[in-house]
């Protein structure tokens, strides 16, 4: 009976744990909407880790170059304002100790001739806890 127990305060302590990773986690995505929503280019930048790969929804092909991923931000932070994302809804995995993924559905919102117009995409964020 005690090893029951002990057992079951062991999932417990690991659930409760792994639900803290997954929300220290998914605040890094919600940085990244804050940054989007502010049209703040350079904020969303500096939240890729150095070594990240990126691929933005319009993009041919994907890239590890920041400067690139700027320009990309920076050219949609500038049209059709204000917009705003919101994440629809969105499934975790804990991959390893310090690294959670995230996979899920967005609508960004443009306002076109002073209407918002929702476009409807998929996100896939690797998020890592490094040194």
């Amino acid at each position: 009976m005690r090893y029951l127990v002990a057992g079951l305060m062991l999932l417990i302590v690991t659930a409760s744990a792994r639900a803290a990773q997954k929300e220290e986690a998914f605040a890094v995505i919600e940085q990244f909407k804050k940054a989007y929503d502010a049209a703040d280019p350079p904020a969303i930048v500096k939240l890729f880790a150095p070594d990240s790969i990126f691929l933005g929804t319009t993009m041919q092909k994907p890239t590890r170059d920041k400067e690139a991923i700027l320009k990309y931000f920076q050219a949609s932070a500038s049209a059709n304002l204000p917009k705003h994302v919101e994440i629809e809804n969105y499934e975790a995995l804990q991959v390893s100790e310090s690294a959670m993924l995230f996979t899920g559905q967005n609508a960004f919102f443009q306002t076109r001739d002073g209407k918002e117009v929702p476009t409807l995409a998929r996100f896939t964020f690797l998020i890592t806890k490094g040194p």
